[in-house]
């Protein structure tokens, strides 16, 4: 799922004025193809939700140049997509090319091959990884910034975690990652709604992050940096302002019967600073986001909504199939 920074007026609404970036989407959307054996959906459905993200369209529209790595190029196969998206006349458009280039990049951690199912997050995220070496050369994807550099300056999230033992005050030394996309788990999302319903709390807008990193958190403990034989939950600090935030989130079972709790209880908005334990920039401490796109994945296939920003409307893509929706409409196929 990828929410994006709200940019209202105060007393807006979504439909009136929901413009990131105040670009709008540059054509009527199109499908894209999945023949018999292609096993394409998960690529498709990521590529969707790309292609919908306003700020990420410009922005790849915009580089002057990258390293071109031929057959492997998933930049130019990409682009070459996007602008498919933008001036072909087909209401169904081939992945071949990005798929091809896909397989070729990771031939040799045997992800992503032609003619075999895959993760479409995963999917998502080593395309965004893939962007920044096409543009950086630099395979140091945690420590990159590089004003160019669309994949962390639009998606990335820098974070340190950190123990703090509030028996003894022994304090770890933080840690700094960076996440493309925070992934968390299914089960503990619903069990932690399971508990704000015993304890009988009223909804409130920054309730659902709030939700999200008590799930992404729960159980994680580790002992006192002093040794005092305290167990002590981690904690996870935001250090910038992503635009663009994406959560992966991850059954535990392909057999789950928690899919009605979870779109029930999904909400279109999301507090950034309630994500995590902290934040420290200053834009991330009043940052809201919006939810523009959502891959879902059932019966061993992925399909996506996202959200058509020139017709204020929401869109299921099923491959080659597109329909309109309600907004109140995003089932769980």
């Amino acid at each position: 799922m990828a929410w994006v920074r709200l940019l209202l007026k105060p007393g807006g609404n979504l439909r009136s004025g929901y413009q990131p970036g105040s670009m709008l989407s540059l054509a009527p959307t199109k499908g894209l193809l999945n023949g018999p054996g292609e096993n394409s959906c998960f690529l498709n459905s990521a590529v969707q939700v790309l292609w919908h993200l306003d700020i990420f369209r410009r922005s790849l529209r915009q580089l002057p140049g990258h390293v071109c790595l031929g057959n492997a190029c998933i930049f130019c196969a990409l682009k070459n997509i996007f602008s498919q998206f933008q001036h072909s006349r087909e209401k169904a458009l081939p992945s071949d090319a990005l798929r091809s280039a896909l397989a070729e990049s990771f031939k040799d951690e045997h992800r992503f091959q032609l003619g075999l199912m895959d993760d479409a997050a995963e999917c998502f995220e080593n395309i965004l990884e893939r962007i920044h070496l096409h543009i950086v050369s630099d395979n140091e994807v945690d420590t990159c910034t590089i004003k160019s550099c669309i994949t962390h300056q639009k998606f990335a999230m820098t974070l340190y975690e950190q123990s703090v033992c509030y028996s003894c005050g022994a304090t770890s030394d933080p840690l700094p990652f960076t996440e493309l996309v925070h992934y968390v788990s299914i089960t503990a999302l619903c069990n932690q709604v399971e508990r704000m319903v015993e304890r009988n709390e009223r909804p409130r807008p920054e309730m659902f992050a709030e939700l999200l990193q008590a799930a992404s958190t729960i159980g994680d403990f580790r002992n006192c940096p002093s040794n005092c034989g305290q167990k002590i939950k981690i904690r996870r600090v935001l250090m910038n302002c992503p635009e663009i935030v994406t959560i992966g989130l991850v059954w535990d079972s392909e057999h789950s019967d928690l899919t009605l709790d979870v779109i029930r209880y999904l909400a279109p908005q999301l507090y950034l600073p309630g994500l995590f334990y902290r934040a420290t920039d200053e834009r991330a401490k009043r940052s809201e986001l919006i939810l523009v796109g959502m891959v879902c994945y059932s019966n061993k296939h992925y399909c996506t909504f996202a959200f058509h920003t020139k017709s204020s409307k929401w869109v299921f893509f099923d491959d080659a199939t597109v329909k309109e929706v309600s907004f109140k409409y995003v089932p769980c196929t």
